[in-house]
């Protein structure tokens, strides 16, 4: 039996993670591998579905008298959830073209056509991110809330 959004934000609050007044860093990183470089920077995270993050910013309390764009809203609410050190928006490019409704193809002159997603990254080929990477314990529970599996994308031209 698969857990409501309702019940996955509520495991998220009482998961048992470090407070906020304690270091994530003492804490083991999950264990991956840092890629071989490529010309553009390399981010390790989920690929991401507009319609669900939406649907999730809608599920979130907050102030009603403050805005807040519900991809943003979800994004930040998760990152603070988690205490991520990482977890930021990027541009990436889908070398096998797996279609959700909210792609686009980028196309430049000479170039061949790059099938752009979106992608939450927790961390990337750079030194310092790779070296802030989340706890295991972070990524099981993202990859239960966000229902994918993380993987290494090459994002398009750094965006």
């Amino acid at each position: 039996m698969s857990l409501s959004i309702e019940q996955l934000l509520q495991n998220l609050q009482i998961s048992g993670l470090p407070t906020s007044g304690s270091s994530t860093k003492s804490h083991r990183q999950i264990d991956i591998h840092c890629p071989p470089g490529q010309s553009y920077e390399q981010h390790y995270g989920y690929r991401v579905n507009r319609q669900y993050m939406l649907y999730l910013g809608t599920k979130i309390e907050t102030d009603p008298t403050a805005f807040h764009h519900p991809t943003s809203l979800a994004r930040n609410w998760i990152k603070h959830t988690l205490q991520l050190p990482q977890f930021e928006f990027k541009y990436c490019i889908d070398p096998e073209h797996r279609e959700l409704d909210d792609e686009v193809e980028a196309e430049d002159e000479g170039e061949e056509n790059e099938f752009v997603i979106l992608v939450l990254s927790v961390c990337s080929d750079e030194p310092a991110s790779f070296n802030a990477r989340p706890t295991p314990e972070q990524m099981s529970l993202l990859t239960n809330l966000l229902g994918s599996t993380p993987q290494w994308w090459v994002s398009y031209k750094n965006m």
